[in-house]
């Protein structure tokens, strides 16, 4: 008995300890996956709004605003995973084509000409309504959903207002 308590602990340390060590040092934990990273995003994708290195971006942000060299597939299976500073985290919305009117102001402007426009909401788990907050340092990763792949590539970073 003694034995299979003293194996269970050090399984569970074991497991502790890989679980501490997820391959990203630059920020932020990224979610664990498969142990292949996720391919960097397509279409010299750039992100409008917030504007990437802002500290003033909403705490309530609904969206995120992109822009890319090119259509998406129809099908993609792109998103972002979400983390923050106070180490909260969440995968936004697959991109869905939006209109650049669509975009708030101020925003960046794409690098390149003829660029198309896409939003990717912020939500929670099953949809629920997700609420960054004040005062939070927010990384953008990259994420091909259903994948199994872990995000890894920053794509953009800002702050959120006090």
């Amino acid at each position: 008995m003694k034995r299979s308590i003293g194996a269970l602990f050090a399984f569970v340390a074991t497991l502790a300890t890989l679980a501490a060590c997820n391959g990203y040092s630059s920020g932020p934990s990224a979610p664990p996956g498969t142990g292949s990273n996720c391919s960097g995003p397509p279409n010299q994708l750039e992100v409008l709004y917030p504007i990437p290195g802002t500290r003033k971006a909403p705490a309530a942000l609904g969206n995120i605003y992109v822009a890319t060299k090119g259509k998406l597939p129809p099908s993609n299976s792109y998103d972002f995973f979400l983390s923050q500073s106070n180490g909260a985290s969440t995968y936004t919305g697959l991109f869905g084509p939006i209109n650049p009117s669509q975009i708030p102001t101020p925003h960046a402007t794409p690098s390149y000409s003829g660029a198309t426009y896409y939003a990717s909401a912020i939500a929670g788990p099953y949809g629920s309504s997700y609420i960054i907050g004040p005062d939070q340092a927010v990384t953008l990763l990259w994420n091909v959903l259903g994948s199994g792949c872990t995000p890894h590539t920053e794509v953009a970073s800002f702050h959120t207002k006090s």
